[in-house]
């Protein structure tokens, strides 16, 4: 299994946040959509699980594609 493979659940959850909080400040470009965006990236990007992954860039890519939001899902 690589390091790419069935994220944890919490980090799975964290990047279906980031795509809320993207879709969200896309809806309503505010200044609290925009910090609420922000702090969910920062979470995303500072998060210790990416400390243990050989291919960070893969690895990520990988994430956002397993937390995307399906057709149709909402994601606010």
């Amino acid at each position: 299994m690589s390091d790419t493979d069935n994220f944890p659940h919490y980090l799975l959850e964290l990047q279906r946040r980031w795509y809320a909080a993207e879709a969200a400040w896309a809806a309503d470009p505010n200044e609290e959509n925009r910090a609420a965006f922000s702090a969910v990236s920062a979470e995303l990007h500072a998060h210790p699980h990416w400390a243990g992954v050989e291919d960070r860039h893969k690895a990520t890519m990988k994430l956002k594609q397993a937390g995307r939001p399906q057709t149709g899902e909402a994601t606010a």
